[in-house]
């Protein structure tokens, strides 16, 4: 050892001082993790003064409610839209609860989505979006009632006394027809809706529609406005059949007083029922070749 040198040197030295270095390192203490002990001080200073800062933020002036922005283009009133929020000018905008007041918003007639959003410190700005009504259901029941109903079949506000009605009306429904969704009434409403779809797109050319009949035995029954005959169209195949009337409806022009109902149950046939039966055609008069001369000529003639 003593005559070696360099690389031979360390390596005869590593050799013989590897154990008692060994042994030194297991004698030593543990390293302590000062990073991790940062940030676990860190982490329960945080948490021991969190509830003070709320309590702070949620007094202080900073953070009240100075403005409320209702945005909506509909027929609700603002009065009655601020009432259902629950808070108010004044409040601390992190103690409302906006999943509350959005829920009380959408529990109004009328509205049909509600979105609320807070707008750092003091702005609150709510989206109301309404139902626009499609039809008017009658219910005949005692009493009747009327109620607005959408185009997805959703009734969602009655008709009030100063009301618009300038509406198609859908009648044959009462209120136990409309229980459950899979009753009679719901499924009627929405194919009278499709078939008020249908005639929208001008399909056979009838133009306003005053009224769509349900019932079970035999369909639907449109009214339209002009002209003014009921329509028997039942539920099925109801394309072909406008389509049909689109061809069948102006022979008639000029003589629908003379027609009481028009049946189209039977995809391939159109019936016309009258309100008199029409009278049978007479055939025209031939004139005769020769004419008889009166009896009194005659016996002129013989005298």
């Amino acid at each position: 050892m003593a005559g070696a040198r360099g690389a031979a040197r360390r390596k005869l030295v590593g050799r013989r001082f590897r154990r008692r270095n060994r042994a030194r390192r297991s004698r030593r203490l543990p390293r302590v993790p000062w990073r991790a002990l940062r940030v676990v001080t860190l982490l329960a200073a945080v948490v021991l003064a969190t509830p003070p800062v709320l309590r702070a933020v949620r007094r202080h002036p900073y953070f009240a409610i100075r403005d409320i922005v209702i945005r909506h283009h509909g027929r609700v009133p603002v009065a009655d839209l601020r009432a259902a929020l629950g808070f108010g000018a004044g409040d601390n905008i992190w103690t409302i609860d906006l999943a509350a007041a959005e829920a009380r918003l959408r529990g109004l007639a009328w509205v049909r989505s509600a979105s609320i959003r807070r707008e750092l410190p003091d702005r609150v700005v709510v989206r109301v979006r309404e139902y626009r009504p499609a039809a008017i259901l009658a219910v005949d029941d005692a009493p009747p009632g009327l109620f607005y109903v959408a185009a997805n079949g959703r009734i969602f506000a009655p008709v009030g006394a100063t009301d618009g009605r300038d509406l198609p009306y859908i009648t044959g429904v009462t209120r136990s027809d409309l229980d459950g969704r899979e009753g009679f009434g719901p499924r009627a409403v929405h194919r009278a809706l499709g078939l008020l779809r249908l005639v929208g797109r001008d399909a056979g050319g009838l133009g306003p529609v005053s009224e769509v009949h349900v019932s079970n035995d035999r369909g639907m029954t449109l009214l339209p406005v002009r002209p003014a005959i009921p329509i028997v169209l039942g539920w099925g195949g109801l394309q072909r059949k406008l389509d049909q009337l689109g061809r069948v409806l102006p022979l008639w022009a000029g003589r629908a007083s003379d027609v009481r109902e028009v049946s189209c149950v039977f995809e391939d046939q159109v019936i016309v029922r009258m309100r008199a039966p029409l009278e049978p055609e007479t055939p025209p008069k031939t004139p005769n070749k020769v004419e008889k001369a009166p009896q009194h000529r005659r016996r002129a003639a013989r005298a």
